[in-house]
């Protein structure tokens, strides 16, 4: 087993991880959430290697979920995470299924990968966000290039801006609104101040432009949930509901007219020839 620390500034999405690191699953752990994860891994899975010693960095790994699935499939898998308690709960995790000497755990930035070997990677995931959670997400989706093979995919999620803007219209705040439609910029609603770390959203057309301008192709983009079951869990709480809506998700998962109502921006996007 790897386990390296990186150096970074403790920042306030560090302090606010590491306090709910030991917590964090229990958090996500309702119909929704399972109903929600399906999705995600039937959406990541057309994307994983062909080649059964290909390597997988989990970027923002958090508590290893993700990377736990890729270690069941039979990939070696990096974590990494800015935050240490989440790395150790994600070694934690990987431990109780697979020989964690396989692995590697790195707490760091994911706007400074330099600690990871360039073209070192078939597969980069970056679930829940983490990309728009950086302080350059352009300057990170270059980072994560530079660790990817030469045809390498990565799968990330992004915030998708339509979604907050019923916060705004909660606050009653038009001037708030206004800087938001702007710049895409808002912040953890977290209520302590020092770990509302800044969050940069996306509309599809700004996701698209992200990927061509960091140097990749895309190669598919759903919207994650067209849905909003969040607000209708009792309707998912049987294997029977959760199918049958998924069903009907997917179908509206990939048309452009839908996709702007979505919470959330998943896409799949291949390393272009340099």
């Amino acid at each position: 087993m790897m386990h390296i620390m990186a150096r970074s500034r403790r920042s306030a999405a560090a302090k606010y991880h590491d306090r709910v690191a030991p917590r964090y699953d229990h958090s996500y752990d309702d119909a929704f959430w399972k109903w929600h994860d399906a999705l995600t891994w039937d959406y990541l899975k057309p994307f994983l290697p062909r080649d059964a010693g290909a390597e997988v960095v989990d970027l923002g790994c958090g508590t290893g979920t993700w990377a736990a699935k890729i270690v069941r499939s039979g990939f070696a898998v990096t974590c990494v995470d800015l935050s240490h308690r989440m790395v150790d709960q994600a070694r934690k995790k990987i431990e109780k299924i697979a020989p964690v000497e396989q692995h590697t755990f790195l707490q760091a930035d994911l706007a400074d990968l330099s600690a990871l070997q360039a073209n070192r990677f078939a597969l980069a995931i970056a679930l829940g966000d983490p990309i728009g959670c950086t302080e350059s997400p352009a300057k990170t989706m270059k980072q994560i290039r530079r660790i990817l093979q030469d045809g390498g995919v990565l799968v990330a999620t992004f915030d998708n801006r339509w979604a907050g803007l019923d916060y705004y219209l909660q606050r009653g705040d038009p001037a708030a609104m206004s800087r938001y439609l702007r710049d895409g910029k808002t912040h953890w609603l977290t209520r302590d101040r020092d770990e509302q770390f800044p969050i940069v959203t996306f509309a599809p057309g700004d996701v698209r432009k992200l990927i061509e301008s960091t140097g990749f192709e895309l190669l598919d983009l759903v919207g994650k949930t067209v849905l909003p079951m969040r607000h209708y869990r009792h309707l998912v709480e049987t294997s029977e509901g959760r199918r049958a809506w998924a069903r009907i998700e997917k179908k509206l998962c990939r048309d452009a007219d839908a996709v702007g109502r979505a919470s959330h921006l998943q896409v799949a996007c291949r390393v272009t020839p340099t």
